[in-house]
Formats: structure tokens, sequence, C-alpha cells
């Protein structure tokens, strides 16, 4: 067996890495970067700073070699995994954010990822077209990168009714997958209504309490991005947070730790990716995520597009 196959047959264990290390790195990198900027006390901030650096490169090196072991299936995964480690280097070059060289390099990813999550998509069962609104706002995120950081547009739409049909599909998508009446979807079920009563306590204080509805409007869609036109559209974005973590819990626990973690890949970095945030990271992050969602299908839309297909 070659060393390739060995960190094949230990995929799981990245996952698991990759997850742990993107929740935390959000949590102590992106989500806290904006709590701290209030007047609050917030107990070793620097500590916490210094453990979400720590976490983020974690995640980074994790990635890299979560997409390396993704080229078996998806070929155009090569063209992504070289973009992740050139990108280690490219800031040694002189003002290289920007040189006409690196908006090439950015239009290169929007249009090898889009076409890596059709590939993925393509190589992956009918269950899977449920997260087609996942990868339109994928795709929405890598426009808006471009348009902002390229073209000097911002693109302007409604981003919190996008998360919701994508949360849709994909709450639809790990409800449907797997055995129906095992006890372990049961438990799956249970838990991620448990995961979700928090969001619902929360979505009640905000509601009844205007400070602390200010406070979210302020922390919430800055951690994660987002563009809210309307103030008052934070208690939907409470609610789908609530609902992603939902999901996220559910297919984890069902035994599709890939579509779990690629979620959350996604929710936590698409957005961000168009503030240009760490934007080659942000940028390459959600078609990852969105290939890693759609890894564990194993009867193919190809094959059932041409049957005489051979993998």
């Amino acid at each position: 067996m070659n060393f390739f196959e060995q960190l094949k047959g230990n995929l799981n264990l990245f996952l698991i890495i990759l997850g742990i290390s993107s929740f935390l790195q959000f949590a102590f990198k992106e989500a806290f970067m904006y709590p701290s900027i209030l007047p609050l006390n917030v107990p070793n901030e620097g500590i916490l700073e210094a453990l979400g650096g720590i976490f983020f490169y974690v995640y980074f090196f994790t990635l890299i070699v979560i997409s390396v072991l993704l080229i078996q299936k998806y070929k155009l995964m090569t063209l992504i995994s070289a973009s992740l480690i050139i990108s280690l280097f490219v800031p040694l070059i002189p003002n290289y954010n920007t040189s006409f060289l690196w908006y090439s390099f950015e239009i290169f990813i929007v249009v090898i990822g889009i076409s890596l999550m059709i590939e993925s998509i393509l190589k992956s069962s009918p269950y899977s077209l449920l997260l087609l609104p996942t990868m339109f706002m994928v795709d929405i995120g890598l426009l808006g990168s471009i348009l902002l950081n390229v073209f000097h547009h911002a693109l302007f739409t409604s981003y919190i009714t996008i998360y919701l049909i994508s949360l849709l599909g994909f709450l639809i998508y790990v409800i449907l997958w797997g055995e129906k009446r095992s006890a372990r979807n049961y438990v799956s079920l249970f838990t991620g209504v448990l995961a979700f009563i928090p969001f619902i306590f929360l979505l009640h204080s905000i509601v009844n309490n205007r400070y602390l509805e200010i406070l979210m409007d302020m922390i919430l869609p800055s951690t994660l991005g987002i563009d809210l036109y309307n103030p008052y559209h934070i208690t939907l974005l409470v609610l789908a947070l609530g609902l992603s973590a939902m999901g996220i819990i559910i297919s984890i626990i069902k035994g599709n730790y890939s579509a779990g973690i690629g979620y959350f890949i996604i929710i936590s970095t698409v957005f961000l990716g168009i503030d240009g945030y760490l934007i080659l990271v942000y940028m390459i992050s959600p078609i990852i995520g969105f290939s890693l969602m759609t890894y564990h299908e194993k009867k193919r839309i190809i094959d059932i597009i041409s049957p005489t297909r051979k993998r």
C-alpha cells in the first residue's frame, strides 16, 4: 500500500481534524474578532486569539491534505489543490494583491471552482440535486468576490434569502440520507432538535430585548460576512444558524461526516470571501466544502445519463 492509499484510508480522521479546526478557528479567529472590539470584558483574550491563529493553520494545512485526497474522485480538484499550495507563497511577491496576475488567478479559481462543483454533482447520487441551491450560494459568493475585488462593484442581492433556500435543500437532503428506520436515524434527529432549542431561546430574547437585537445586528452579520440590508432580518439569520446547526449534527451522527463538515465550511466562509477577508482561502474553502458534501454518494448521476460510461 502506497503512501497516498494510507492517507486515503485515514480520510475520516482528516475529516474530524478538519471539522474541529474549522470550528475552533471560526470561533476564536473569525467570530471572536468582532465581539472583541466591543466594550466587553473577555477573559484571556490574548490566549484565545493565539489559539484562533493556531487552529487556522491546522485548518489550512488539513484542507490541503483533504483536497489532495479528493483528487482521485474529482479530477479538477488537482487545480484547486495546486491553487491552495501556491497561495502559501504568493504573499512573498510585493504588491501581489493589486497585480493583473493576481486578478487573473482569482478569476481562474472561480471558473475552475464552478466547474468542479458541477463535476461533484454529476459524480454523486440524484439526492445531491437537493444541494443545487447550496452550489448556487457558493457561485454567488464567488461571483460577489470577483465583482468586488477585481471590478470594484458590489453585488447587491438578498443573501439571507439565498442562505435560507440553500438550508432548506440541505435539511431535506440530510433527513432523506441513510437508513430511515434505524435507531441511528432517530438519535440523529432527536440530537439535532436538541441543538436547535438554544437558538429558539436566543431568538425569543432578541425579539424581546432591543439592546440585544442591536448587539446581534453588530456581531452576527460581521462574523459571517453576510450583508443584511434590513436589520430586522437578524431573526432570520439566527433561525438559519440554528437550523444549520441542526442539519450539520444530524448529518454527522447519521455517518455522513463529509456533508456536515462541508456545509459548516461553506456557511462559515462563503460570505467572508465576498468581503475580501483572507479572500483566497475563503474563495477556495466553500468549493472544497461543497465537494465534500457530495463525496460519499456512490450512485452517480453521470452513470444514469450514460450507463456505459466507466469510472
